[in-house]
C-alpha cells in the first residue's frame, strides 16, 4: 500500500528568484510507490539545501516537472524489495547517487558517469524505471535519484549508502552532495600530491570540503578564494594557508604573486563562467583546472 508523504514539489520552473514571493514550491500530500525489486524506502530524518536546487527552481536543469526536490538526506530503511542485497529495515542510510554496478563505467570503477545515471535524472524516474510519487493520480518525479524534501522517499539500494547509527542525521546528510563532490574532487578527480600549490575558488560547502581534502592531502599552499569574509575566515579555519576577498582584490594577480609559475591545481566551485576563467589563468604550463560545478543553461562558456 502506497505511504503518505508530505513533500517539497516544485510544479514548473520560474523566472524570478525572489522564491518568498513567488510561492514557487508547495508543500503537498503525495504518494509514495511500495519499493519493488531493488528498492528502498526511506524515511527522511534531515536534509540540507544545495545551490543546485535552486538551480533546479529557475528551470537551469533539463528534467522533468513537477518534481519533488531536494538531493542531499539521510534517514532510516522502514522497507524493501525483495531483491535488496545489501540493506535491511532499520539501518541509517545516506542517499547518494545512482550507480548501478553493472554498465561499462560502474564495472570500470567510474561509477560517477554511470550509463543509466543520466537518462534516470533527465526523466525524473529511478534506475529501475519507477516514477515513485503521484498526487491525485498525477506523476509527480524524482530528483536525481533521491528527492529528499519529503518525509519518505523511494531510492534504488545503490543509492542508498549505510552509515553508522551514531553519526548524527543532520551531520550525515551533508555526505551526500558537498562532501563527496568537494572531497571527492581533491582526493579522487586530481588526485593531489604532497606540496602540491592549490586554488579553490568558492569557499562554500562544496568549497570547504575542498579544502580540508587539500590539506589532508599536504598540499603546499592552499589558497581559498571567496568574497564573503567569514567564508574566508573558516576557510582558514579548516585548512586554507592562504585566502583572497575576491570583492577586494584580483584574485588572478594575487595568486600569481603568491605562485609565480602558477597553481598545480585550480578547483572551480561557483559555476560562474568568470570564474571558470580566473582558474584557467591562475594555473602553471602543466597545471589543471577542476570544475565540480556546471554553469547555467542560460550562461554562455567561452
Amino acid at each position: 500500500m502506497p505511504t503518505q508523504s508530505r513533500a517539497a514539489v516544485l510544479d514548473e520552473p520560474t523566472d524570478e528568484g525572489d522564491f518568498a514571493d513567488e510561492q514557487t514550491v508547495s508543500v503537498e500530500t503525495v504518494e509514495v510507490a511500495d519499493p519493488q525489486g531493488e528498492e528502498v524506502l526511506v524515511e527522511i530524518k534531515a536534509t540540507s539545501l544545495c545551490h543546485t536546487d535552486v538551480g533546479f527552481a529557475l528551470g537551469h536543469f533539463d528534467c522533468a516537472y513537477p518534481l519533488v526536490l531536494g538531493h542531499e538526506g539521510a534517514g532510516v530503511v522502514t522497507a524493501i524489495g525483495d531483491r535488496v542485497t545489501d540493506l535491511e529495515v532499520g539501518d541509517h542510510v545516506v542517499l547518494g547517487r545512482i550507480a548501478c554496478g553493472r554498465c561499462e563505467q560502474c564495472r570500470a570503477g567510474h561509477s560517477n558517469l554511470c550509463a543509466r545515471r543520466v537518462p534516470a535524472n533527465e526523466s525524473g524516474q529511478l534506475r529501475t524505471g519507477t516514477v515513485p510519487f503521484s498526487r491525485d493520480g498525477e506523476q509527480v518525479h524524482h530528483c536525481l535519484g533521491v528527492s529528499s524534501f519529503t518525509e519518505y522517499t523511494l531510492v534504488s539500494q545503490d543509492v542508498a549508502v549505510p552509515v553508522p547509527t551514531e553519526l548524527p542525521m543532520d551531520r550525515a546528510c551533508l555526505l551526500g552532495c558537498g562532501v563527496f563532490t568537494g572531497f571527492g574532487a581533491v582526493e579522487n578527480t586530481a588526485d593531489v600530491e604532497l606540496n602540491s600549490a592549490v586554488a579553490v575558488f568558492g569557499a562554500g560547502g562544496v568549497g570547504l570540503n575542498g579544502i580540508q581534502a587539500a590539506d589532508i592531502c599536504d598540499a603546499d599552499p592552499v589558497i581559498a578564494v571567496d568574497m564573503v569574509p567569514e567564508k574566508l575566515e573558516l576557510a582558514r579555519s579548516l585548512g586554507a594557508t592562504h585566502t583572497i576577498d575576491a570583492s577586494k582584490t584580483d584574485p588572478v594577480e594575487a595568486i600569481r604573486e603568491e605562485c609565480p609559475d602558477g597553481v598545480d591545481y585550480a578547483f572551480e566551485m561557483t559555476g560562474q563562467s568568470s570564474v571558470i576563467t580566473q582558474a584557467l589563468d591562475t594555473v602553471g604550463s602543466r597545471g589543471e583546472v577542476i570544475r565540480r560545478r556546471r554553469p547555467a543553461y542560460s550562461v554562455k562558456s567561452r
